[in-house]
């Protein structure tokens, strides 16, 4: 395919031997006019969209806070941008986790039709409105520090990322133990994602604003009781209303 002098994207001119826009940043190419045009596009995009969401998953699940550190070095290429990162790893949670609640048996109860109904389509929306306010109870926490509230937004991000991700893969395995009657491993696998979460969070804090272990301990455990207290009391508040409306 012969090269345009123009970008076919935004019009702007194309500097001669660049490969993609300097305006748009749209690939330089020309036309799609063959089937094999349109594969050879379609598996680049892809392999590329792929080979960053594995960049940006291993980083994300084992070095707290390192997504939000590079993305404010400005290091972002690389990486899924993170409301991306969160809607995609949001959706495949939720979707998940509608289907492991229905269990394909006939004799489902309205209580468990409800719950199953109210986690699969009511808590995406209650987290994704909580978001928000995540990081507006960190901004006073910070305030001597003068970072901006998009910086705790995109560190909210990056967590609730790890927290749905962590989530799934306690999901997926604890089916297995379950389908083996082996309940009590199961237990025990909720009791250290519950403490692998709060640590994440902890060492998060303390990679991304750099302060001394104490502070941010206090810290820590102000925005855990604000936080998930508003969340617990969103939850019930929003179930007891979605219930008698229902009724």
């Amino acid at each position: 395919m012969e090269k345009p002098t123009t970008c076919l994207n935004c019009n702007s001119p194309l500097y001669s031997g660049s490969n993609y826009c300097s305006e748009c940043g749209q690939e330089v190419k020309g036309n799609i006019n063959t089937f094999k045009d349109f594969l050879n596009h379609f598996l680049k995009d892809y392999f590329t969209y792929d080979n960053k969401l594995i960049k940006s998953l291993v980083p994300l699940f084992n070095k707290p806070g390192h997504l939000t550190k590079e993305f404010f070095a400005g290091r972002r290429v690389r990486y899924i941008a993170p409301l991306r990162l969160y809607i995609f790893i949001s959706i495949v949670f939720f979707l998940m986790l509608n289907w492991f609640g229905s269990d394909g048996s006939s004799a489902v109860t309205d209580e468990s039709a409800f719950w199953d109904s109210f986690f699969g389509n009511y808590l995406p929306k209650i987290f994704f409105l909580l978001l928000p306010l995540f990081a507006l109870i960190m901004l006073p926490l910070y305030l001597k520090l003068k970072a901006s509230y998009v910086k705790h937004f995109v560190f909210a991000l990056h967590f609730h990322s790890f927290l749905f991700l962590a989530t799934l893969l306690y999901l997926l395995i604890s089916e297995l133990f379950q389908s083996l009657d082996l309940l009590i491993i199961n237990q025990v696998l909720a009791a250290i994602l519950s403490l692998l979460i709060l640590l994440y969070l902890f060492f998060s804090l303390l990679r991304v604003y750099r302060q001394h272990i104490g502070t941010t301990l206090l810290k820590f455990f102000v925005l855990l009781l604000v936080y998930f207290g508003i969340l617990s009391l969103v939850t019930v508040v929003s179930a007891l209303l979605i219930s008698s409306w229902a009724a």
